[in-house]
């Protein structure tokens, strides 16, 4: 899309550690990366400048502020847009829209042909509301099915029938909307469904239309033109940024007085419905308030249990309970505790005693402990580092284009890691990328045909920097 940075799978990991790690940069640079395509996502959900900079700016908040949320770094992309997503509907929930909206305008970089524009646009308006969000979701904001599952509820599965049936639905619309435009002179039948020129046509008229091209021979001709509907949806304009959110979002994030607002933003903002665990234990998580007294009290109170049933504890429970006094002093709580504005959602604080100190300490500290001192555990020696792995080798593979204007291609990291990237393509076709993988893993490039209207069959490739060329191939 104009404008939109090109962002591969291994960015968005980088990231969400980065983010999770507290790094100063993370935000800034998340805001850089996602801003302009979530920006222009809230504007086509709530239809209004200010209130999707609002929405923008709680969303970036809540994903700073709730990161822990996250259940693997790789699910970062569709986790932004789900935030984002629940923080538009739940505006539009609770009516928080202006009563006389005002769009935003139009991003820089938009040449489409305005005639086009209109045909495109009047096609969308025959899809329903899910379609066109599933639609802009898979095609120009390029999420897979497992991300459109996560920002839509559904299962993955699902979530392809749903992008599917919507490319369908457009090409039939956007050639109904065609054949109503020009084929009143060659169809009697078109002119009497389509009525006027200057009378808009509904849904349901367009839907007429489109099942009479499928029986007509006249217009049938039209509909043998396949359309590629991801660039129709280019010729659509995005939502430009405001220049000042930016600047706004960023001092709400680090600002001391804005502790509060961040706080109320990240609590009202709905969790995870599934509560999954956290990202995986390499990870540093953020300290919840009142976590870690609830776990050395628990912890606590089994030490105790022990000490009471053990022969002699009858003489000994004394000693057991100063050494859990000892335990609980203010140095045994975890360094680096957060704020609560830090915590996804602040559990209730417990307080450290447990009844444990009612009794007279003095006795305790005159009676000698029959426990002997423990011996230090042997040191392990440590192990040597692992060998250096010998750099692999690139296997690529080319893809097929079924019924649509897209496919991708794939690049596989033989006998140790590797880097990849595309170095060129046919004039045809277009594919960007790059990464490392490890040895085995696999990276999927996205590859575009370049003509909007499709007659017959081509080829093209795709070259990569190891010097292989994915071979690209369609029918229409």
């Amino acid at each position: 899309m104009p404008g939109w940075p090109s962002i591969d799978r291994a960015e968005d990991e980088r990231l969400a550690q980065s983010l999770w790690a507290g790094e100063m940069t993370a935000l800034p640079e998340i805001y850089d990366a996602y801003a302009p395509r979530l920006f222009d996502y809230c504007h086509v959900l709530l239809r209004d400048e200010e209130a999707a900079g609002l929405a923008l700016h709680d969303a970036l908040i809540t994903v700073q502020e709730r990161i822990g949320d996250l259940p693997d770094v790789r699910l970062f992309r569709g986790w932004l847009y789900a935030v984002t997503r629940r923080e538009c509907l739940r505006r539009r929930a609770q009516d928080d829209l202006p009563a006389h909206r005002r769009p935003a305008a139009e991003a820089d970089g938009f040449g489409g042909d305005d005639a086009i524009r209109r045909l495109v646009h009047t096609a969308l308006l025959v899809l329903d509301g899910s379609q066109r969000e599933a639609l802009d979701l898979s095609l120009r904001h390029e999420l897979d099915s497992h991300e459109l599952a996560e920002i839509l509820s559904v299962l993955p599965h699902e979530a392809s029938v749903r992008v599917a049936q919507a490319r369908q639905d457009l090409d039939h619309a956007f050639t109904a909307v065609v054949v109503a435009a020009t084929g009143r002179k060659e169809c009697p039948s078109v002119a009497e469904m389509a009525g006027s020129i200057d009378e808009p046509l509904d849904a349901d008229a367009y839907g007429s239309i489109a099942r009479h091209i499928a029986n007509c021979r006249t217009c049938s001709a039209h509909g043998n033109r396949k359309v590629a509907t991801a660039r129709l949806l280019d010729e659509m304009p995005t939502a430009a940024l405001p220049a000042a959110l930016r600047a706004h979002v960023l001092n709400t994030a680090v600002a001391s007085e804005s502790a509060n607002l961040r706080h109320t933003i990240a609590l009202r903002a709905e969790p995870p419905a599934d509560g999954e665990p956290g990202p995986e234990p390499q990870r540093r998580r953020r300290s919840t308030p009142g976590l870690v007294p609830a776990i050395v009290a628990c912890c606590l109170l089994i030490v105790g249990g022990i000490l009471l049933v053990r022969p002699g504890s009858g003489q000994s429970d004394v000693d057991g309970e100063q050494a859990i006094g000892a335990s609980e002093s203010p140095g045994s709580a975890a360094p680096g505790g957060a704020s609560p504005s830090d915590s996804a959602i602040p559990s209730p604080s417990r307080t450290s005693g447990d009844g444990g100190g009612s009794k007279d300490n003095s006795t305790a500290v005159a009676r000698p402990s029959r426990t002997p001192a423990p011996t230090p555990p042997r040191r392990s020696p440590t192990p040597p580092p692992p060998p250096p792995q010998r750099p692999g080798t690139l296997s690529v593979s080319g893809c097929r284009m079924n019924d649509g204007d897209r496919c991708s291609a794939t690049v596989t990291a033989n006998g140790g890691p590797a880097e990849w990237s595309v170095t060129g393509t046919s004039p045809n076709v277009s594919a960007s990328g790059s990464g490392t993988l490890t040895a085995g893993q696999t990276a999927y490039v996205t590859v575009t045909r370049r003509d909007i209207i499709c007659l017959g069959g081509g080829s093209g490739s795709v070259s990569f920097n190891s010097g292989a060329h994915a071979p690209v191939t369609w029918d229409c």
